[in-house]
Order: C-alpha cells, then sequence, then structure tokens
C-alpha cells in the first residue's frame, strides 16, 4: 500500500505546483474561492449549454483538452512556481493530496472488484438494479446537462464544505431545533 502511495507520489511529481495550488482552490484557503469555483464551473457549462454539441464533437474536445494539459501543465508548473522554493508546508499538502488521491483510487478498485468480479447475493444486484433502474428515470424525465451541472458543482465544492465543517455547522443546528422542538412539546404536555 505504501509502495502504491509512493508510486503515485512520484507520477503526480510534475504537476506537484498545479496540484498543490488546485487543493488550495478547493478547499476554500481564501473566502472567494467558492465563488471562484462556482462561477468557473457555471461558466463552462453555460458555453457549452449555448455551443450545443454532439456527443461525439464534446467527447473528442474534452479529450483533446485533457492531451493538452498533460502537455502544458507541467511546463506552466515549472514557470509560474517559486523558482525551486519549494517548502515543507507545499510538501506536506502535496503528501496529503496524493494521500486522498490512493485512498480515492483504491475505493474505486474495491467497488469494481466488488461489482464486477464477486459473485453477489440476489438482494445485492435488485438492489443495484433498482438504483440504477432510477437513476435512468431521473436522467430522462431532467436534462442532462443540468444534471451533470449540479453533480460538478457538488464534486468541485464537496473539499471546501468538508473543509469549512459546512455540513458539521448545519447537523448542529438541526439537531438543536429538534432538541428545542422536543423540549417544548415536553414542556406544553405538562
Amino acid at each position: 500500500q505504501k509502495r502504491a502511495q509512493i508510486k503515485l507520489k512520484h507520477d503526480l511529481e510534475p504537476f506537484r505546483n498545479a496540484i498543490v495550488g488546485a487543493y488550495g482552490v478547493l478547499t476554500w484557503e481564501k473566502q472567494y474561492y467558492a465563488a471562484v469555483v462556482f462561477g468557473a464551473i457555471s461558466v463552462l457549462y453555460l458555453v457549452l449549454w449555448y455551443l450545443d454539441l454532439s456527443f461525439i464533437t464534446l467527447f473528442s474536445l474534452l479529450t483533446l483538452l485533457a492531451f493538452f494539459m498533460d502537455f502544458v501543465l507541467p511546463l506552466l508548473s515549472r514557470l509560474v512556481s517559486n523558482g525551486g522554493k519549494w517548502d515543507g508546508e507545499q510538501e506536506a499538502k502535496f503528501e496529503e493530496v496524493c494521500g486522498q488521491l490512493y485512498n480515492i483510487k483504491s475505493k474505486i478498485v474495491e467497488w469494481y472488484e466488488y461489482l464486477f468480479k464477486e459473485r453477489k447475493p440476489t438482494l445485492v444486484v435488485i438492489v443495484i438494479s433498482l438504483g440504477l433502474l432510477i437513476l435512468a428515470w431521473i436522467g430522462a424525465i431532467i436534462n442532462n446537462l443540468l444534471l451533470m451541472y449540479c453533480a460538478t458543482v457538488l464534486v468541485a465544492l464537496w473539499p471546501g464544505l468538508n473543509e469549512k465543517d459546512v455540513f458539521k455547522s448545519i447537523i448542529q443546528k438541526a439537531s438543536k431545533i429538534v432538541n428545542d422542538k422536543i423540549q417544548y412539546g415536553k414542556k406544553k404536555l405538562q
């Protein structure tokens, strides 16, 4: 496991400046980063909606963009970087991101092996089938570009929401409201 994580870190080494920068943006190191992420995704999807590209054209352009970014990003990363001023804090962030990426990769592999390699009980097959049918039904009712937009915004904002403990504060407020209602109901019964 440690060897695979070190290999992943080595493979991502050319992108380390870009990864640390993106990590800072996605975890909202500055307050306005949430608006930047939301605005950038919104503009991207607005352009996609306006262009109304076919699936094959969109797939080809996105693949071309991925190849281009794979070539250009390490070059830009070296040019924009602090000229070798890679400090311990940046290294720690890079290692943390690599660890998180490794965990995501291992979870995906575990799910793949569970879904496609192991024999599953009938109940699991039925539950997965029903879930996929519900997703297909939702996809047939709601515009797919809108669904992808919502999913992309949620995935892009998730690290910042976790970092700022937004979910924790929402749960605390909801539990306070529920507790207040319970206390009010108890007082009313007495």
